[in-house]
């Protein structure tokens, strides 16, 4: 029995009714299947409410359900600011998978919620074989390297680890994590999955350094306190000969054009890191992690880069699965991303799918994604990223013998 992936999307305005319509049509692409062993449900926060999963449940019977809202949801069709996507996965013996849950991570801490989960993932694999763990976790959380941590303390600094941070619609107020017939809203949710090399992973974003690198002197997890022993905001300051009053004004969407780069050694990509705000003592606070001793460079993007990296990315991840079929494909896009690109957006899908081909693709727009920077041949470490376009291509797998 073939692996077989199907998708289905609805911009049905209640939340029951467009879970129901997705996962009906999900299920018409793959209707000759036998079952259903594994729903990913995405949506807008517009439809994050529990009558979304009461319409999975209705419609396709008790399933495991994991997904989580976004701040536009991505199928191959387009890129769509409402709706409700859901992706079914089929498939026999070839594949498992063990899922695991964390309803708040705050209340655990980040590294020890990662550790919790990666544990009871595997607890429930119940297979000595593991070879990919996707999560989705609450965007919000300002340090989630500390949450990558707690997982590769347990499954190893070089497993793969994909996933997306959940997101609004630009409030930044409350995201969404779907488990089962279960929302939470600080929460870690994913599976560990084995299965001989069905999946390749691609991930770049096309941002190039600006001027000399400058030394981190003083970082404290996700905050950069001081750049060459001077508070961090002054690397905006001096680059575009502004107060730190004007720069706290603008500095979401400064750090969105012009990101922090982080050099990291034997790797062509740089991690990008977007400022949240800056702290009474001039540090910027980031979503993911520096140390003290990183080099550091302000990083500029443009639109065309942007489109060349989702065409780096998409066949970065085709190259992963040499030559096995790929049936459907997990897209994640930096919120940052789709607002360089603009009406662009769409041709940088149309560039994913002229790597991949015409098949079933679903994503979001993410607050953050997580996904090792070397994806052809060798897996290197998973980490966080800002503005990047992440790539999962789902392949047949080879037997087990």
């Amino acid at each position: 029995m073939s692996l077989f992936v199907g998708v289905g999307i609805s911009e049905k305005k209640d939340p029951f009714l467009a879970a129901s319509e997705a996962a009906n049509l999900a299920w018409h692409q793959i209707h000759h299947s036998k079952k259903i062993d594994l729903a990913l449900l995405f949506s807008t926060i517009h439809f994050a409410d529990k009558r979304l999963l009461e319409g999975v449940n209705y419609t396709l019977g008790p399933v495991k359900t994991l997904g989580c809202s976004g701040a536009g949801l991505i199928s191959s069709k387009s890129v769509m600011k409402y709706g409700v996507g859901i992706m079914l996965l089929s498939y026999s013996e070839k594949i498992k998978f063990g899922c695991g849950a964390i309803a708040d991570i705050s209340a655990k801490g980040a590294r020890m919620s990662g550790d919790e989960f990666a544990r009871m993932a595997l607890k429930n694999l119940q297979s000595p074989q593991r070879e990919l763990a996707l999560i989705f976790c609450d965007g919000l959380l300002e340090n989630s390297s500390e949450l990558l941590r707690g997982i590769k303390d347990v499954v190893g600094l070089s497993f793969p680890i994909f996933g997306g941070s959940s997101a609004d619609n630009l409030t930044f107020s409350k995201t969404h994590q779907y488990y089962n017939n279960e929302i939470f809203t600080h929460g870690l949710i994913g599976a560990i999955f084995s299965g001989e090399n069905f999946f390749g992973i691609g991930l770049r974003h096309g941002w190039k350094p600006l001027g000399r690198p400058h030394s981190i002197t003083e970082a404290k997890g996700n905050v950069i306190k001081k750049i060459e022993n001077r508070p961090a905001v002054s690397i905006y300051m001096d680059y575009f000969e502004k107060s730190r009053e004007e720069i706290e004004k603008s500095l979401v969407r400064m750090s969105i054009y012009y990101p922090l780069g982080l050099y990291v050694p034997g790797e062509s990509e740089y991690l990008l890191r977007n400022s949240l705000r800056i702290d009474a003592d001039g540090g910027l606070v980031c979503q993911g992690d520096a140390n003290q001793g990183d080099d550091v460079r302000l990083m500029m993007g443009t639109k065309e880069w942007a489109l060349e990296a989702a065409t780096q990315a998409a066949q970065e991840a085709k190259d992963s699965l040499a030559d096995r079929p790929i049936k459907g494909a997990i897209v994640f896009e930096s919120i940052s991303r789709n607002k360089l690109l603009g009406r662009l957006t769409e041709q940088e899908l149309s560039r994913i799918k002229d790597v991949l081909g015409d098949i079933p693709i679903l994503g979001i727009c993410s607050y953050g994604e997580q996904a090792p920077l070397k994806s052809l041949e060798h897996y290197g470490e998973t980490y966080f990223h800002n503005e990047t376009v992440a790539i999962l291509a789902i392949g047949e797998p080879h037997a087990r013998v």
